[in-house]
This record gives structure tokens, sequence and C-alpha cells, in this order.
């Protein structure tokens, strides 16, 4: 027996003094980020004029989506931080009023029936003081199990947080390009609305100075009317365009974006092969991975509630100045609650294993349709500006030269003039489905082709 309390005595030591440290991937945390990392401001005119970096930047920092899951990580950091620490110590204070039991001597040390120590002082009619300190434990093994579910409930977390990073970036990136397309087309309109404004003066001056048919000036008219309602139709796209993006950058969704840069084909030479390769690691799948394996580790956990728990319990008596310890096992007897419990984790399990099945399948069929749409829309945009854009651009320059000199007629001109807006318009959504496929590839991939993956706002050090 005295074995046994040795034994036991070093084991709820070892408990109490030797806690595993938190793993390398458990960083310490650092507040969160600030809302306006960029600075913006606006300009003179009142818009705000951001690069594609400076977009995704601005959004991932500060998007509500990013904090949230954000915090979804740090609250998973504590929860393991907790699952790594002991249960709390629970300290009574206590009295044991006097009684007087039959045939004691009231005052005296000598027992009478009611058993040694503080209860001997009792029984003699004296109130009696106490401290009792006890130190709750888990089942045996239960402790360090109870870590590794923390632990990937934490990864589920970052992965999760990852995910929303992933999907924000596809968003943010999509409504920048639908933005941009919408300035170049506003471009287009304006360039198309000047065209006509100065086909119907031309036509003006040709009809008074009897050089030119009523017919013409009214065909000029129509088509400068048509011009004009198509600008409005294009601030208003504008303005559908600008609302889009600015709650994505946690801006109101009144504020005025223009975004830089241009509809340009990016100059990426993408290999399936490697695409394939990177979309292993998409957060969509780790989450699924991490919560397989949490739910393995569950069933773990489960299995262990049926162990004997540890006690410890130390007892001082403040009246009579003497003290307890008691040290032993507590074992459960089930009936039935831990072997459903465990069974209830088993099917848990099998579910996590179809969800990463269907993670799998998904990806993998996003990212071919993707990478197929992309290749597509390299090339189409590609053919349409040689073998349309090009000569249409070509073919209104020589129709204006004409016109101006009177050697072609008005029909002529508004037909090419027509023709050029509407195509440099569908070259505009080309580019623009070019982007949005190589977004779509990209989130497919789980990261930027272009970058290197990236870590939760979190650093390796305190």
């Amino acid at each position: 027996m005295r074995e046994l309390v040795l034994i036991l005595a070093l084991a709820l030591t070892h408990l109490v003094v030797a806690q595993p440290e938190p793993p390398s991937e458990l960083p310490a945390l650092e507040p969160a980020p600030a809302l306006d990392p960029l600075q913006l401001l606006p300009d003179g005119h009142g818009a705000i004029q951001l690069e594609i970096q400076q977009a995704v930047e601005r959004g991932l920092s500060s998007h509500p989506q990013v904090l949230a899951a954000n915090a979804r990580v740090r609250s998973a950091y504590w929860a393991y931080q907790k699952a790594a620490s002991l249960p709390s110590t629970e300290v009574t204070v206590g009295t044991i009023p006097g009684t007087n039991v039959a045939g004691s001597i009231p005052g005296g040390s000598n027992p009478s029936g009611a058993g040694a120590g503080f209860a001997t002082f009792a029984a003699n009619g004296q109130t009696d003081t106490y401290v009792q300190v006890t130190q709750p434990f888990m089942p045996i093994g239960s402790y360090t199990a109870s870590q590794k579910v923390a632990l990937q409930d934490y990864r589920v977390a970052v992965a999760d947080w990852e995910a929303s990073r992933v999907k924000l970036r596809q968003q943010i990136k999509d409504a920048f390009y639908n933005l941009l397309a919408a300035q170049e087309s506003m471009r287009v309109v304006q360039n198309n609305r000047d065209l006509a404004n100065e086909g119907y003066n031309i036509a003006q001056k040709r009809f008074s100075s009897g050089a030119g048919p009523q017919l013409d000036l009214i065909d000029s008219g129509v088509q400068l009317s048509r011009a004009n309602q198509d600008l409005v139709r294009s601030q208003a796209g504008l303005k559908e365009a600008q609302a889009t993006l600015a709650p994505l950058l946690n801006l109101p969704g009144q504020t005025v974006i223009e975004c830089s840069g241009s509809l340009d084909t990016p100059s990426l030479e993408l290999a399936y092969s490697r695409l394939l390769e990177l979309a292993q690691s998409n957060p969509q799948i780790q989450s699924a991975l991490y919560s397989l394996e949490r739910s393995r580790r569950s069933v773990t956990l489960a299995e262990q509630q049926a162990h004997p728990t540890p006690l410890l319990t130390f007892l001082r008596d403040l009246t009579t100045r003497t003290y307890q310890f008691q040290i032993g096992l507590q074992f459960p007897i089930d009936w039935g609650q831990i072997r459903n419990d465990v069974r209830a984790k088993e099917e848990t399990v099998l579910e996590q294993e179809q969800n990463l099945q269907l993670a799998r399948l998904e990806i993998s069929s996003r990212l071919k349709v993707a990478f197929e749409q992309y290749l597509g829309s390299m090339r189409n945009a590609a053919d349409f500006r040689e073998k349309v854009l090009q000569p249409s651009e070509e073919s209104t320059r020589i129709t204006q030269y004409g016109f101006k000199r009177g050697a072609v007629p008005y029909t002529r001109l508004l037909t090419s003039q027509q023709n050029l807006a509407s195509v440099r318009k569908e070259y505009i959504a080309l580019l623009q489905s070019v982007f949005v496929a190589l977004n779509a590839l990209e989130a497919a991939a789980g990261q930027p082709v272009s970058e290197g993956p990236v870590k939760p706002h979190q650093k390796t050090g305190p």
C-alpha cells in the first residue's frame, strides 16, 4: 500500500510540474491590424486611386470577414492554452461546529467514538476550523489527448482564416478588374460620343452649305443621342462597379474609387501540373484534413473518459494543527454515456473522411475548369485583337479620312464608328474574362500563382 501511495504521488507531481510547452506553430499573438494600413486619402476630386496590390492589401487587412476569421484563430490559440493547463485548484475554508458526544468530556482530548484528530476535537464540544485544498485532474491519458484535439481546432481555424483570405482576394480582384473594365468602357463611350458629336457638326455644316443631304443630319443626330444614352448607362455601370468594390475594401459603398492600371493580358506561363501541386495545399483541403484529424483525436479522448481519474487532496486543521493527505484514483462505472459518445465520435470520423474527399473533388474540378477558361480566354483575346480590333480601328481611320474629304457617305462613317465602339467594348469584356479566369485559377490553387504562402497575423516570438 505504501508503494502505491508513493507511485501516485510521483505521478501527480509530474502532472503539476512538467506541463508540456506549446508547439512551435503556436506563436505569441500580436495586436490586431489597423483598419487603414495604407492611410488612404482622396485626391482633389474626392476619389481614391488604387492599384491592384494596394486594393488586395487593404481588403485583406481590414475586411470584417478576415478580421473575424483572425479572431477565431486567436480564440483557438487561447483554447489550446486552456487545454494545456491543469484544472483550477479548489480551496475550501470551513468550520465544524462543536458537538457533545455521549460519554465525552468537554475540552478533553480522548476519542469517544467520533474518530481522531479534528473530529475528536469537535466531538468534545469545541468548534473546529480547517482549510482543504483539492487539485482536480482529468482521466489518465486525456490530458495530452485534449491538447491534441485543441491543436487540431487551432489548425482548422488557421485554415479557415486562409480560406477566407483566398475567397476575399478573388472577390477583390474580380471587382477591381470589373471597375477597371468599366473605366475602359467609359473611355470608349466618351470617345464614341466625341466622334458622334464631331460627325453631327460636320453634317450640320454640310447641310447648311447645301453640300450634304438632310438625311445625313438626321442620322448624325440620332447617333449623337444614342452615344449620350450609352454614356449615361456607362456612368451608371461605373458607379455600380465602385459600389461593389468599396465594401470589399472596408469602405462605404458611396466611396469614389479609381483603379490604376490597364487591362493587358498577363504574361504568365502556367503549368497545370504545378497548379495541381499547389492545389493540394488549398486551405479548403487543409481544413478538411485537420477536421478529420481532430475527429480521430476526439475518439481517443472519448475513450479515455473511461480511465481512472487521480485524486489529490490536502486538509489542514487550524485548531488542532494537524493535516491530512488524500491520494487515490476514481474509477468510473459507465452506464452507456461514454460508450455511446465514442460511437458518435467514430461516426464523425467517417463523415469527415467523406468531407475531405468532397473537398478534393471540388478543388480538382474548379482548378481544371478555371485553367481551361484561362487558356481559352487568352487565345480569344489575342485572336480578337489581331483579327478584329486592329482591322476595325484601321477601317474606321480610313473611313473618317474619306468622310472629311467628301469621298465617303455619312452612313458608311456611322456604321464604321458604331462597329468600332462595339468591337472595343467586346475586347474589354474579353480581357476582363481573362483576369476573372486567372482569379478563379488562383482561388482554386489556394494562393496567387506568382506569390508565396502567407501566415496569420501573428509573430514567431514574444
